[in-house]
């Protein structure tokens, strides 16, 4: 598995350029003995045709034709690098060196179109070799080439998911939060204080909705962001304490304070400070019964909530579950 957060730029045009380039060797085998040359635009004369029998993936050749083709300025690596920052951070540079295109969200519907055809036929990992008994180029279960494009793109179309509010799988989850695909599950399937709600199944996989998905993946050290609040997000009860916690943490970084400000701002005393830092950490302990109603309606008007009573009341009644909870199981220890 690529860990989406260690791809460096350099690699991903690296990857897009072998791509590439293993692609046009591989026309040498349809067309003529010539025909990856004039897709590279270098000299036929030196060219080492695709129609060969190698031994090596990728072609050994082809690390020598890559500094002199045209591949840098290709569609496909273009996009991919233009690409690369969203995928990791979810933030555009403003530039579309394809297109022209100004405005963010009609580059990003291009970019997820046009990347769409290249998932479409090579996520099913067909292999191609140069020759029918020959070594793999491209494709098969483990690819690095595929695995790193592949990291980049789906991580790409995961955050356009979260920006225009649609489902995400597990699958997508997991890419974004830098986490095995079995933390996630785990994370669906268990009943702890941060458990991920799912929203049910389409074509027969797990999905979960975006709002509960971002939710669960700004608690994820992994994720790299951004933070796409510009306004309290609405809630109208809290199913876990992770839902209120996230309530709490989205109103007070909206605020653009610490927790040491918000305590100076309220007047808090140290154990209180203590009470809502667990909170936010999601450390169940009895600390918490000090979050009294009281205290939640003195933060929810300082914030001027417009979801006050489902913060003051349905926030209570978590609170209190969770502590009643947490005393009982200390009966059995």
């Amino acid at each position: 598995m690529i860990t989406l957060s260690k791809i460096t730029r350099d690699d991903a045009k690296e990857a897009a350029m072998m791509f590439l380039g293993i692609l046009a060797m591989w026309t040498d085998c349809f067309f003529d003995e010539k025909a990856g040359a004039r897709l590279l635009n270098i000299d036929e004369g030196s060219y080492e045709g695709g129609d060969i029998h190698y031994d090596h993936a990728p072609p050994p050749v082809l690390e020598k034709y890559i500094p002199q083709s045209n591949l840098e300025n290709a569609v496909f690596v273009r996009r991919i690098e233009e690409i690369f920052d969203f995928a990791q951070t979810g933030t555009w540079s403003g530039v579309d060196t394809i297109n022209g295109t100004q405005y963010f969200g009609a580059w990003l519907e291009e970019a997820v179109i046009e990347l769409g055809a290249f998932k479409q036929i090579f996520n099913r990992r067909p292999i191609l070799s140069f020759k029918d008994s020959g070594v793999a180029m491209l494709g098969g279960g483990e690819d690095q080439i595929l695995d790193t494009l592949f990291a980049i793109t789906d991580a790409a179309e995961a955050r356009w998911k979260l920006s225009e509010r649609h489902d995400l799988t597990l699958d997508e989850i997991a890419l974004l939060a830098g986490v095995g695909i079995k933390t996630v599950r785990n994370a669906v399937s268990l009943k702890g204080h941060d458990r991920l709600i799912s929203a049910g199944r389409t074509e027969d996989k797990t999905v979960v909705d975006a709002e509960e998905a971002y939710r669960w993946l700004l608690t994820k050290k992994g994720f790299t962001g951004p933070f796409l609040y510009h306004e309290e997000p609405p809630f109208d009860s809290y199913e876990t304490l992770g839902q209120f916690r996230h309530h709490c943490y989205v109103m007070r970084t909206l605020a653009k304070l610490e927790i040491a400000e918000l305590a100076k701002n309220l007047g808090w005393n140290e154990s209180l400070i203590q009470a809502y830092t667990d909170l936010e950490k999601l450390d169940v302990s009895e600390k918490l019964e000090l979050l009294t109603p009281e205290t939640l309606m003195q933060i929810g008007k300082f914030y001027q909530s417009e979801y006050l009573n489902t913060f003051v009341v349905d926030g209570s009644r978590i609170l209190a579950a969770v502590v009643a909870e947490h005393r009982a199981k200390q009966l059995f220890n």
